[in-house]
């Protein structure tokens, strides 16, 4: 998937109209739009209607080593926070699938294990999108119930975090000998 940006220093000096724009690639995305708004929009184009969804938000999904590698340099997460937090979906930015067999990629190549970066997301106008398809835009798995609607469900979760002006602070809690 190829998602075109705008330049910033086009935008900035925009005096004549010229817009500069650039290619950002990306490898591998998850359609994070509910399934139903996608249905909707989708019937109404068929119909010659005018569609209901303006634009698709999508999620970026990495070969989970390669996120793996990137959340370790951060974060210094060792190997067993790994396994504890992050491939058990037990921290709530990331969100990590297991691997698909090649019987169950529509593509017939299979899917290494793959992580989501909910921080990472971006949309695409509807309409660009469905442009798009013909062109070699291919899906190659289904999230299935009930693990789609935990994706969701994880995702938006993230998404209403509430910002806070600052951190808590935490009183140090005493020891049992110093009561």
């Amino acid at each position: 998937m190829i998602q075109i940006k705008p330049s910033i220093e086009s935008i900035q000096n925009n005096e004549e109209g010229v817009l500069e724009v650039f290619p950002m690639p990306h490898e591998l995305v998850i359609v994070m739009s509910q399934d139903c708004d996608l249905e909707q929009d989708y019937k109404r184009r068929q119909a010659g209607e005018v569609g209901t969804l303006s634009n698709v938000l999508l999620c970026d999904a990495y070969p989970a080593e390669i996120l793996r590698a990137n959340v370790h340099a951060q974060d210094q997460l060792g190997s067993k926070d790994w396994k504890k937090r992050i491939a058990q979906n037990q921290n709530e930015r990331f969100h990590y699938l297991q691997k698909v067999e090649p019987g169950l990629d529509l593509q017939g190549q299979g899917l290494t294990a793959i992580a989501l970066d909910f921080k990472i997301y971006f949309t695409i106008p509807t309409d660009e999108l469905y442009a798009r398809l013909p062109l070699g835009i291919r899906r190659k798995c289904i999230l299935t119930s009930p693990y789609v609607e935990h994706l969701a469900h994880r995702f938006f979760k993230f998404q209403s975090r509430v910002a806070l002006p600052r951190d808590h602070e935490i009183d140090p809690i005493p020891e049992a000998g110093d009561r």
